[in-house]
């Protein structure tokens, strides 16, 4: 009896969680956001395509990569001002088990030691609409010679004219 209950209640969880995920999505996708026709060209095969816009795709992708290009001088500078620019007022910073808010992770990142010198590069940057995705990889080179890599994924968002980080996390 428990073990039906408990399997009806992961169901019900799980249809919940996504309903409020699909509504989420729907309301960040705006009017925009067109979905294909499902293709059936396959035998077996079901594959349903999201369009979206893709006027400004090659300047939105060089607008971030400035921005990335910016970054590592920022950090390094401990320079608030760029953050609280780049990043939104809801941003999270994932580390492993650890979430910062924007605020967290500025003062984190103002009581790092200043000789250390940060480098972030973006390998791939996918523009999707108003929303965006880099995977890089942030390097912290310190006086001593010893050099610290790590990789990261963002998730950047369209905020009027300007981009803007929603999230990053750090992988290894």
């Amino acid at each position: 009896m428990n073990s039906a209950f408990l399997r009806l209640f992961v169901a019900v969880t799980a249809f919940v969680l996504s309903v409020g995920l699909t509504s989420v999505v729907k309301m960040f996708q705006g009017e925009d956001a067109r979905i294909a026709p499902v293709d059936f060209s396959r035998s077996g095969a079901y594959r349903t395509e999201v369009q979206f816009p893709v006027e400004n795709v090659e300047s939105d992708r060089l607008q971030l990569l400035e921005f990335y290009h910016e970054y590592g001088p920022a950090q390094t500078r401990h320079d608030r001002a760029f953050f609280e620019r780049v990043e939104t007022e809801d941003f999270t910073l994932f580390l492993g088990e650890h979430h910062l808010s924007r605020e967290d992770d500025i003062r984190w990142m103002e009581n790092l030691p200043n000789d250390v010198v940060y480098d972030r590069y973006a390998d791939s940057v996918e523009i999707l609409g108003d929303w965006a995705i880099a995977h890089g990889r942030m390097q912290a080179r310190h006086v001593s010679g010893h050099m610290n890599s790590w990789g990261f994924i963002d998730v950047w968002v369209r905020r009027g004219d300007t981009w803007r980080i929603q999230s990053t996390t750090a992988i290894d």
